[in-house]
């Protein structure tokens, strides 16, 4: 196709053939130059342009109106094509040679093709241009075109339509946006407003606008407590969207939105990273739109749109602004919601309590009273409304507080005072005032709640003169004088004057009258008694509840009832029962229940206490006769253990005082044979006689025996009937001559047992818990005084055991420090502390003080560590223990004359005296610690060394100056405190300088203290 037009009719040509402008030779295909057909090119109009200047006006106008983002197109009366600019040509997705020629018909469907030629013909034949916006899709995408059309007149007549397109879809859903924004901020204001609507329908309606507004098919609204979201209100269908539905917060969408505190939105949730999400496998929600809702400053869930397909566009701010306001109105109905409901409750509680309720004015005028109000003033509530306070409370005290609270002077004021009736005499109340102010902060008014005190006020006196005399019931020094107090009590505080108070007679089993009223002996017959279960006293005994009796009239059983014509019985505890009459039927109240009870109970309690009472007196008694007697026995006993200087004069003296005190009879001494397994024998006394028996008894220490069991257990044995003692012992003979009960005490000190103190007494039962203890202490006493005289054997004889033995055995503090430190250890030295613990000096060579504090540090057996010297590697230092193996030896007569450790291996090197028994203490030790083996023993004389003997020794070692200068200094007064002379008077006396005498002198202390501490075996 070839063809022209021009622009401006008959100035210059606008178009040439292929849409091109004239001259665009290039461009033109040489068969449409050489062949004309019908398509020849529009008239071109009256006049024309040199070729070159057209061609050039031509190019240089295509070249403007390529640069325009527009479509621009030129079709002629058939519809064809004629010119499209680069834009149009790429609305096709094409060429601007491949649309020149072609019609509508090639790019678009039958309907769109007729609406866009109706537009076509409509400019043609009217001759006028026209605008029209339709939606068209290009490239898959639908787009909005706003397309103005202008008749074409190359030659004065239409030839065609000359239009221009604009995509204007971003404008058109910013209009639609807005549009939709208006509408649904129309429909919320008209929620808003709507005053017959309840707050769930506004909420539902509220979700429905939000699905309008973001065309989402899901709305819902939820509730968020601890872990648990449950849906409150739902718009639309979905399965798993349901009110009332819990669901774990984490396996919801909503946590999300929490952990913002305000929105979230989700376009397209399987590619945002929800697929694994226990929320996406729940609810299968492709788009979600949440915000956070608050009500009354708190969390309270969320405000929810979703749908299961995805979204194609992402949400506008528009949208997320209207969703943020409508979470906010949301928010304000739930917080709205929960104030009517609490005002609704507290209007529901104010009408239904008892109490009065009133409000007034800032002028105190009625503006609210309650029906209690009405109904104890007698006054209508319509009646009230607008009268002054003063109409029904004109007392000073009111007037007073009412003025202090409207002026705000006071928050709260509370009076007691009359209040006025309509008719009959004014109440006393109680009147709790409160001030009311406003949102600014000023006075509105006051409420008030009144309450009717007059019948507390006179419980309060009741309650008062009940407490008095429950507490002069205290007062009592017996049951009897108790039951007496509490039947005149009844008359005095509540008016009752028939009343009866019986105690529970146990041997007899019955209540028998132990005190009543004056009246009662005036006005009635004798009370009578009543066994257990008869009659009101009786039933209220047994079972432990009160009995009344409303009216007498209907009973029959045999007693007169010609003055009591009702009767109230109550338990007073284990003690007896309260009976009280009326002369009239019905006569008791709640209030009388009540104090009587109180009244009763106070009672059972006094007579518990003076019950107490007297059997502490009792008890007091036979106490003070058990201390006279144990005394005299401790005291006595106590004195042989002083006076004795063998262990028989001590097993003998003891024996001999515990016969002497009443209730025991025989005593006797079983000590422990190492050799011979067993317990013989050693002292004995008492009456009756057992010697016989006694002397040359032996026990095994593995028998059924309560001696044996003494000694093996370390714990009394008590038998208080002497029946199934074993056959041919002492204890068989012993019930057999009378006696009836029996105590075997271990006497033992340290884990060291020196045998079995065994008493008998003469009456069965006879060894209570007091006598136990007495007699467990009785035997450590004993055994320490054993112990004593055992181990100062080894301070008088001469003739001594020396036994040497090893232990491997991490318990001992030797052998773990050894081990720990490869070092050898030796005992330089121990001293007691005041507080029973053991402070050691220790040598440790071929180590450091750092690896000795090391190896001690956290050591449970060690409270306390301090090195004194460290040089060559040999470090001295001290520690402070609980207990020690010294320590233990010591107990059983045993002097530790060394102790050494190397590689966890400790020797100990000790004496005894040659009657002690070595093997016992071996195996103690033995017994004690794993790995112990004896490596030496033997006997040997051990000279006593005289004082005299150790002043020699001391001043044999003394050079001349050494002994002059500690002489001068002990008898100048250098070691008194103040000193009497100082080291440079005495230095001068000596005619030598200062530091020449002190060095003397230190060497001579030196010397001293050697002697004392390290003489023969360098133990201290």
């Amino acid at each position: 196709m070839t063809g022209s037009s021009d622009w401006h009719r008959g100035e210059r040509r606008l178009l040439s053939d292929g849409g091109h402008p004239p001259g665009d030779s290039g461009r033109q295909s040489s068969d449409r130059e050489a062949a004309p057909t019908d398509d020849e090119p529009l008239p071109a109009g009256d006049g024309e342009h040199s070729a070159d200047g057209g061609q050039t006006l031509d190019s240089q106008f295509e070249s403007v109106v390529d640069q325009l983002g527009e479509a621009i197109f030129l079709k002629d009366r058939e519809g064809r094509y004629r010119y499209v600019n680069e834009a149009m040509a790429d609305l096709f997705d094409s060429t601007r040679e491949a649309v020149v020629g072609a019609t509508d018909a090639d790019f678009f469907d039958a309907s769109e093709v007729a609406d866009i030629r109706d537009d076509d013909e409509a400019v043609m034949a009217s001759g006028e241009s026209r605008t029209v916006e339709r939606r068209r899709t290009y490239g898959g995408t639908e787009r909005v075109w706003r397309t103005t059309k202008h008749p074409y007149r190359p030659d004065g007549r239409v030839e065609g339509v000359v239009g221009v397109s604009r995509d204007v879809t971003e404008r058109a859903r910013a209009e639609a946006e807005r549009e939709r924004n208006e509408r649904a901020l129309r429909d919320l204001q008209r929620l808003a407003s709507d005053r017959e609507r309840s707050v769930d329908e506004k909420l539902d309606r509220a979700l429905a606008v939000g699905c309008e507004r973001l065309d989402l098919p899901f709305g819902f609204l939820t509730r968020v407590e601890g872990d648990t979201q449950t849906l409150v209100a739902t718009h639309g269908e979905h399965e798993a969207l349901e009110p009332g539905t819990s669901t774990p917060l984490s396996q919801t969408y909503c946590r999300r939105t929490l952990d913002t505190d305000g929105t979230l939105t989700v376009e397209h949730a399987g590619e945002e990273g929800w697929a694994d999400d226990p929320a996406y496998e729940q609810f299968g929600l492709e788009c979600y739109f949440g915000g956070t809702l608050h009500v009354d400053g708190e969390r309270y869930g969320t405000l929810c749109f979703a749908d299961t397909e995805a979204r194609e566009r992402p949400f506008s701010d528009s949208e997320e602004t209207f969703i943020e306001l409508l979470a906010e109105w949301v928010s304000y109905e739930l917080d709205r919601r929960e104030r009517e409901a609490d005002l609704e409750r507290f209007e529901a509680i104010v009408r239904a309590v008892d109490d009065g309720v009133y409000a007034v004015d800032d002028e105190g005028h009625f503006s609210f009273v309650n029906p209690a109000i009405a109904e104890l003033t007698g006054y209508d509530a319509g009646t009230l409304l607008g009268k002054h306070l003063s109409t029904v409370k004109g007392d000073d005290e009111t007037a007073a507080a009412l003025s202090a609270l409207l002026s705000g002077e006071a928050s709260e004021r509370t009076v007691e005072g009359p209040v006025r009736r309509a008719r009959g005499r004014p109440v006393v109340c109680e009147d709790n005032m409160t001030r009311l102010d406003d949102v600014d902060g000023d006075v509105r008014g006051v409420v008030g709640v009144v309450r009717d005190v007059s019948e507390q006020r006179a419980q309060r006196e009741m309650l008062s003169e009940l407490v008095e005399a429950s507490r002069s019931f205290m007062g009592a020094r017996d049951r009897a004088e108790v039951m007496q107090m509490v039947a005149h009590a009844i008359e005095s505080v509540l008016g009752f004057e028939l009343n009866v108070v019986r105690r529970f007679d146990r041997e007899g089993e019955r209540l028998v009258p132990a005190g009543t009223t004056d009246a009662v002996t005036e006005r009635l017959d004798e009370p009578p008694t009543y066994d257990l279960g008869e009659g009101g006293p009786g039933r209220a005994f047994v079972d432990g509840e009160p009995v009344e009796i409303v009216d007498t009239e209907t009973l029959d059983d045999g007693h007169d009832r010609d003055v009591v014509r009702s009767a109230l019985h109550l338990p007073m505890g284990v003690h007896g029962t309260i009976s009280i009459g009326s002369e009239e039927s019905e006569g008791f109240s709640d209030v009388d229940r009540q104090a009587i009870q109180l009244l009763a109970t106070s009672g059972a309690a006094a007579a518990n206490r003076a019950k107490r009472e007297q059997e502490v007196r009792d008890a007091r008694e036979r106490a003070d006769a058990l201390v006279d007697r144990i005394n005299g026995l401790i005291e006595d006993t106590v004195e042989v253990l002083v006076q004795a200087g063998t262990r028989e004069e001590l097993e003998r003296g003891v024996v001999e005082q515990l016969v002497a005190t009443d209730p025991y009879a025989v005593a006797w001494v079983a000590q422990p044979d190492v050799a011979a397994d067993r317990l013989e024998a050693t002292a004995w006394d008492g009456e009756p006689d057992l010697s016989a028996t006694i002397e040359g008894y032996a026990v095994d220490r593995t028998a059924d025996d309560p001696v044996a069991r003494a000694l093996r257990e370390g714990e009394i044995q008590v038998l208080n009937d002497l029946d199934g003692v074993p056959e041919g012992s002492v204890h068989a003979e012993a019930a057999a001559v009378g006696l009836g009960s029996m105590v075997a005490v271990p006497l033992t000190y340290t884990g060291t047992s020196y045998g079995v103190l065994t008493v008998y007494a003469r009456e069965p039962d006879a060894i209570a818990d007091r006598e136990r203890v007495v007699l467990s202490a009785l035997g450590r006493a004993v055994a320490n005084a054993v112990n004593a005289i055992e181990s100062g054997r080894i301070l008088t004889t001469s003739r001594v055991i020396e036994m040497e033995f090893t232990v491997r055995d991490d318990d001992l503090l030797f052998g773990r420090l050894s081990a720990r430190t490869g070092a050898t250890l030796e005992l330089a030295g121990s001293v007691y502390q005041s507080d029973g613990s053991l402070r050691l000096y220790v040598t440790a060579t071929d180590t450091d003080e750092e690896s000795v504090l090391e190896a001690l540090d956290g050591d449970d057996a060690v409270t306390e560590v301090t090195v004194i010297i460290d040089h060559d590697e040999e470090v001295l230092f001290e520690v402070v223990v609980a207990e020690s193996l010294v320590e233990l030896l010591a107990d059983h007569g045993a002097v530790t004359q060394a102790v050494t450790a190397e590689d966890g291996v400790v020797r100990y090197t000790v004496e005894l005296p040659q009657e002690a028994e070595a093997r016992e203490v071996f195996e103690l030790v033995e017994r004690r610690y794993e790995g112990t083996d004896l490596v030496g023993y033997h006997e040997h004389e051990r000279a006593a060394r005289t004082r005299q003997e150790f002043r020699e020794a001391v001043r044999d070692r003394f050079t001349d100056r050494q002994e002059t200068a500690v002489r001068t200094a002990h008898l100048g007064g250098f070691f008194q405190w103040p000193r009497e002379a100082d080291g440079d008077e005495l230095a001068d006396s000596m005619d030598i300088s200062r530091p020449t005498y002190h060095q003397h002198l230190r060497a001579a202390q030196r010397k001293v203290f050697e002697e004392l501490f390290d003489h023969g075996s360098g133990r201290v």
